[in-house]
């Protein structure tokens, strides 16, 4: 699968997004005497964006039809993508928009677990209990390896909520 100008164009405008957000958050202050600075987080996220860009620009594209056509709900280059992706999506946008909303009153270490399950079921809508318990063991380790990360290696306190 080729890569159109127009895909470069616009990855190309992301990168340099991803620059300006990252030399904003040296202009904040990445780390500070005690805690991370203002600056910290935008920058960790103008490096995964320019990881993503770089990704997408270089990685090869798989060429193969088969493999394309092996997901009934993957657009194909001939076909549109279909609903469900924008379903996905819009369901993603949702759950973190409520996650965003609730964690100062219910805490983060209480709604991450449920945030990172509902996520990935909405990926990958699969309810065989082999998958299930993959998707519970995943919440569970992203929760405590985010409250290790920001609580033990970063000294950011986090919200507690009722919890």
């Amino acid at each position: 699968m080729r890569v159109l100008t127009a895909e470069k164009f616009f990855t190309s405008l992301f990168a340099a997004f991803a620059v300006f957000v990252i030399w904003q958050s040296y202009r904040y202050g990445i780390f500070s005497s005690t805690i991370t600075g203002p600056g910290f987080f935008p920058a960790i996220a103008g490096a995964i964006m320019l990881v993503s860009v770089g990704t997408s620009l270089v990685s090869k594209k798989r060429t193969s039809e088969g493999k394309a056509s092996d997901d009934p709900e993957a657009g194909t280059p001939v076909e549109p993508a279909s609903r469900v992706e924008l379903f996905r999506a819009g369901l993603l946008v949702g759950f973190t928009a409520l996650f965003i909303v609730f964690a100062p009153y219910v805490g983060m270490i209480a709604l991450t677990p449920f945030y990172v399950f509902a996520c990935f079921l909405a990926l990958v809508p699969d309810f065989r209990p082999a998958r299930l318990g993959i998707g519970v063991f995943t919440a569970i380790f992203f929760t405590v390896l985010a409250w290790a990360v920001f609580d033990w290696a970063l000294g950011v306190p986090m919200p507690r909520g009722l919890f």
